[in-house]
């Protein structure tokens, strides 16, 4: 097949999983809000995380990036006055956090989510409130327009923006969005010029890359996008509904990132000059990131310490005997792709 026929091959499959997982919400209340440990300059805090319900990702309802099932969560009649409430509502559960996360699970910049108005509003009020504030946005939507409404909360805000890959070729094919390493790289340096920070997530292992090619590309990507981040937010592919990862997965055609591929990049980018940190959703479940199963919990722990104070000692130290299975799976995709079964590696033990 034509790589530009897979590739509409994916975006079509992509548009049929979601088109069947769409559901009508309240506009006035919002997806969930809750509290999770963080760093802050350096030493361990507290943030609030608020998920706000906005109209959707504008991509992801055309296709959407083949990993994400966050529009599920949108909710399409969602107008700014909603949104809106939704945000004083979630506010009533904040309780003097030094850091707090808004996400849209889309673009906080894009005008078809929010608006200038209902954007600054939000940052007003949670700029008040805490020493950091982290909005989520795609690259494409920091220009100079969006740019000049945060400089009045610069020193505070930290925009988050889904790199995924420095590999043009994997980020239009594995992940499905349509963008590029080079226009990440101009828009970072808007951001820039201005004095916004900009936190970078890069995915390990989209659809259709082997464990050891996932981890060489993350690797990769984060030494590609340290000179622009101000933090980078390893974040392995777990299963979400109504994806076409999902639909790979089910068929056996995919499985969920090994917990020790996420410390293997965490110990190879540890000599950046930028903090490399990995906090897994779904991680320790099939549909996320694990291992075994009996190390789990304690593999997490490790990634979670050192995601806080870059102590390379607590991944060091780790080991099981499913670690052994994992580097020959390593060590098996460098001769030929070799199949495996979908869960075979929590039977290693």
């Amino acid at each position: 097949m034509h790589p530009r026929e897979l590739l509409l091959s994916v975006r079509q499959s992509a548009q049929t999983q979601r088109q069947g997982h769409l559901r009508l919400r309240n506009p006035q209340e919002y997806v969930s809000c809750w509290k999770e440990d963080e760093a802050l300059d350096g030493r361990d805090c507290s943030a609030f995380v608020i998920i706000l319900a906005t109209k959707g990702c504008l991509w992801a309802l055309k296709s959407g990036c083949s990993m994400c099932g966050y529009t599920n969560e949108s909710s399409i009649n969602a107008t700014p006055e909603d949104v809106q409430v939704q945000y004083k509502k979630a506010m009533k559960n904040y309780q003097g956090e030094e850091v707090i996360k808004i996400y849209t699970s889309g673009s906080f910049l894009d005008n078809f989510e929010t608006t200038p108005e209902l954007r600054r509003a939000i940052l007003q009020d949670a700029t008040s409130r805490a020493a950091k504030v982290v909005i989520e946005s795609r690259h494409e939507y920091i220009t100079a327009e969006r740019v000049q409404e945060l400089l009045p909360f610069k020193d505070r805000v930290e925009i988050a923006v889904g790199v995924e890959s420095s590999n043009d070729m994997i980020l239009n094919y594995s992940v499905n969005k349509p963008s590029n390493f080079s226009s990440f790289k101009r828009q970072a340096a808007i951001a820039s010029s201005a004095g916004i920070a900009l936190k970078c997530y890069v995915m390990l292992k989209p659809p259709f890359l082997s464990e050891l090619e996932a981890i060489e590309d993350t690797v990769k990507t984060c030494r590609d996008v340290a000179p622009y981040a101000s933090e980078i937010s390893v974040n392995p592919t777990n299963i979400q509904s109504g994806t076409v990862v999902e639909m790979l997965w089910s068929r056996g055609n995919y499985r969920p990132p090994w917990l020790w591929s996420v410390a293997e990049v965490l110990k190879r980018t540890h000599d950046l000059n930028v903090r490399v940190m990995s906090k897994p959703t779904g991680a320790g479940t099939l549909r996320g990131a694990h291992n075994c199963g009996r190390c789990n919990e304690r593999v997490l722990q490790a990634i979670a310490d050192y995601s806080r104070h870059r102590n390379l000692e607590v991944l060091e130290r780790l080991d099981c005997k499913c670690r052994n299975t994992w580097r020959r799976e390593l060590e098996l995709t460098l001769i030929a792709d070799v199949p495996f079964p979908k869960d075979y590696r929590k039977d290693v033990n």
